[in-house]
């Protein structure tokens, strides 16, 4: 006995023919792309700041690395991915100075009272941009703040690393942070 619904046949296509299609329709989508694109960070600044210098930060706290890891990791950021030239201080259009506040490190969980087993390193910093010719301060942000755990080890020595480490996790997320309020690129 048959079965009620039968396949029914396609008629025959050539395969060229449906390669070619396929691939038509495969180029169609590429080249529409899907709305998404990059923003373009000139459009997003005034036309006259074309090129940016990076002070080295200034650091009150007691971690004495943040500084020149947050200074390294802005150059990387705007190197990388800002439409203004990295250039010395003489011949920059604007120019961008910071200050790590402070860096504190509190608990964050604890298998007993004195104890933690997670604890959080935190951040308070401000940075200036500057026009270079005239002094005028452009934008300050004053309040940026950030935070980032860390598991404890059972030595110090491992401790220290993890907590070096959620400070390097957390110069790159500030230097991007500032990067996007800069730029305006989110």
């Amino acid at each position: 006995m048959r079965n009620s619904v039968t396949a029914r046949r396609l008629p025959h296509v050539p395969y060229a023919l449906t390669w070619l299609a396929l691939t038509a329709l495969y180029c169609l989508c590429l080249f529409s792309g899907c709305g998404y694109h990059r923003a373009d960070t000139s459009a997003s600044l005034p036309d006259w700041i074309r090129s940016i210098y990076i002070e080295p930060w200034e650091n009150n706290s007691s971690e004495t690395e943040m500084a020149a890891w947050i200074t390294d990791d802005l150059r990387e950021e705007f190197l990388r991915d800002s439409g203004l030239v990295l250039t010395s201080r003489e011949d920059a259009d604007v120019i961008m100075s910071g200050r790590v506040e402070s860096v504190y490190v509190t608990g964050v969980a604890y298998v007993s009272y004195d104890r933690a087993v997670e604890e959080r390193v935190s951040a308070d910093l401000s940075v200036t941009l500057t026009d270079a010719r005239s002094g005028r301060q452009l934008w300050k942000s004053a309040n940026i703040h950030r935070e980032e755990n860390f598991y404890v080890g059972r030595e110090m020595m491992i401790t220290e690393g993890l907590k070096k480490d959620a400070l390097r996790k957390l110069s790159r997320n500030v230097a991007e942070i500032i990067h996007h309020r800069i730029t305006g690129v989110y």
